[in-house]
């Protein structure tokens, strides 16, 4: 349950500098952070809701990267539930991940 806590400020204190230099833009593949307690089908179910196609899943069950030619993708997963959305290409290792 503590990591439940810990994790969230952990990555928000890692996350927190990236989002001055990665924020989303249009057409591009975006690193999608949604909460640490989702399931991979959840996170992939958010990226859907926001009007998105999943590219890549991570380590974490919690963050995928997502596509979508709308300008406005990085606001829809922000309404759908997503915490964090950074632009994938500017996140070390995140293209690299293997496709979904």
């Amino acid at each position: 349950m503590r990591l439940l806590v810990v994790l969230p400020s952990a990555m928000l204190s890692v996350a927190l500098p990236l989002l001055l230099l990665a924020s989303p833009q249009a057409g591009r593949p975006v690193l999608v952070i949604a909460a640490p307690w989702l399931s991979p089908a959840e996170t992939a179910g958010t990226i859907e809701d926001a009007g998105g196609a999943l590219l890549r899943g991570t380590p974490f069950p919690w963050a995928a990267v997502a596509v979508s030619d709308g300008a406005d993708f990085a606001a829809k997963l922000r309404r759908a539930g997503a915490w964090i959305t950074l632009d994938a290409s500017r996140v070390p290792g995140c293209l690299n991940a293997a496709p979904v």
